[in-house]
Parts: C-alpha cells; sequence; structure tokens
C-alpha cells in the first residue's frame, strides 16, 4: 500500500499481553502507520486481560519495560502504561474511552488481528467499540468471508469498498492486508525455556531483558498467547 501523508489528528492503538512483544507486532504497527498516515501508534500492554485472568503471566512491569525498549529507536510508535492506572479487568472499551479524554480531538485506529475479530463478540461492551474508535482488522493472508464475519457481530454496518465497511454516525471497520511474520509470543516463551536462541524474533534489547531477568524459564513456558 501506498503511503499516506501523515495526519496529526489520527493515532492508532495497538493492544494485548504482548508476553513478550516480538518483531511480529512491531512490523504490524509499523505498516498500519504507515499506510493510514497515522500521526503515532500507541502500544499498550494489556494491564489486567479478562481473557487471561485465571492465567500466569509475566508482571505487568516487565512487559511494559519490554515494549519500551522495543519502540526506544522507532519513530512514531509509542509504549504506554496507561491500562496499569484504569479499573481491572482491563477491557478495550474503558481504555478508548480514556484515551479520548486524554486526547480530545483526535481520531483512534483501533488495531486488532483477525483472530481476535472472529471473537470480538466474547469482548465486554464490543457494540461500542467501532463507536469510540475506526477498527483496523489486520490479516496476514488469512482467507475469510468479511461480509460473513461481519454478520455475525456488525449486521448493521455496510460495505463502502472491498476492504471497507460502514455503520451509524459514520463508524468504520476497514480490513488490512499485512506481512506474514510466523513469529508468536508462545513460540518464543518455548524457545527460551528450551534454550534456542530468539534471535531476529523480538528486537535485541528485548531478547537482553528476557535472559537478564530470567524471564520464560521451563516452569512457565506453557502459558497459553
Amino acid at each position: 500500500m501506498t503511503a499516506r501523508f501523515v495526519n496529526s489528528q489520527k493515532i492508532g492503538i495497538l493492544g494485548g499481553t504482548l508476553d513478550p512483544i516480538h518483531l511480529g507486532h512491531l512490523r504490524v504497527a509499523e505498516e498500519v502507520r504507515e499506510g493510514l498516515g497515522l500521526e503515532e501508534v500507541l502500544i499498550i500492554p494489556a494491564f489486567s486481560p479478562p481473557h487471561k485472568l485465571n492465567r500466569p503471566l509475566t508482571p505487568f512491569r516487565d512487559r511494559l519495560a519490554m515494549v519500551q525498549m522495543a519502540v526506544r529507536r522507532c519513530p512514531g510508535l509509542k509504549a504506554s502504561d496507561i491500562e496499569a492506572h484504569l479499573p481491572t479487568p482491563s477491557y478495550s472499551v474503558r481504555t478508548l474511552e480514556h484515551l479520548q479524554r486524554l486526547y480530545p480531538g483526535k481520531k483512534f485506529y483501533f488495531i486488532l488481528g483477525l483472530d481476535a475479530f472472529l471473537e470480538i463478540a466474547t469482548w465486554w461492551n464490543y457494540p461500542r467499540l467501532p463507536e469510540l474508535a475506526h477498527l483496523v482488522v489486520v490479516s496476514r493472508g488469512e482467507k475469510t468471508d468479511l461480509g460473513e464475519a461481519l454478520s455475525q457481530t456488525f449486521c448493521h454496518f455496510i460495505p463502502r469498498g472491498p476492504n471497507e465497511f460502514e455503520g451509524p454516525k459514520g463508524a468504520r471497520i476497514s480490513f488490512f492486508s499485512v506481512t506474514r511474520l510466523d513469529i508468536s509470543s508462545t513460540r518464543i516463551r518455548t524457545l527460551v525455556a528450551q534454550g534456542r536462541s530468539i534471535k531476529f524474533l523480538v528486537p535485541w534489547e528485548v531478547e537482553d531483558y528476557i535472559y537478564q531477568k530470567g524471564l520464560y524459564r521451563k516452569e512457565e513456558a506453557e502459558r497459553p498467547e
């Protein structure tokens, strides 16, 4: 996709457990930022992810530190600890509502994977999401019927192009194709636990932090993504 002029009113939001953040996350953020002409993308580690309340997670301070290291040399990408200051669990709707109060006049682009979008009906107060932000659903080459996917959750949205749908009051959902990088946080944790290399899967600063802090040892490796 051809790069667009940067619009200082447009901010991307990429959240998740980020346990740990890896180059796949960063590439998605960069491609969406460039392709949609966003001023910046805020990368937000979930403080208390509602779908993983009973699962072990690396402490938030470590996950946040790794995100901060990962974006340090990435203009246009920025780490945010916003969810550490909000009620728990960390619901995306609450995060977006708070961001709107912090950045009045800005337009938000909420970035999520196709797999997450297909399960969005399980999210707390999910119909409110497109009222708060333009939803950008990233696909890494997966095949799916976009109309069918929308019919299960946002049936009142109508096509405005091959990859764009519009709902009430100008709400929009877009499907955005990104480079497929076969990297996952689960795989990284498993490799660390097995004593194998994770070079070129995470930024080198993140790799050093993982080993210095002793993260993802054998007893921790089998956590879900």
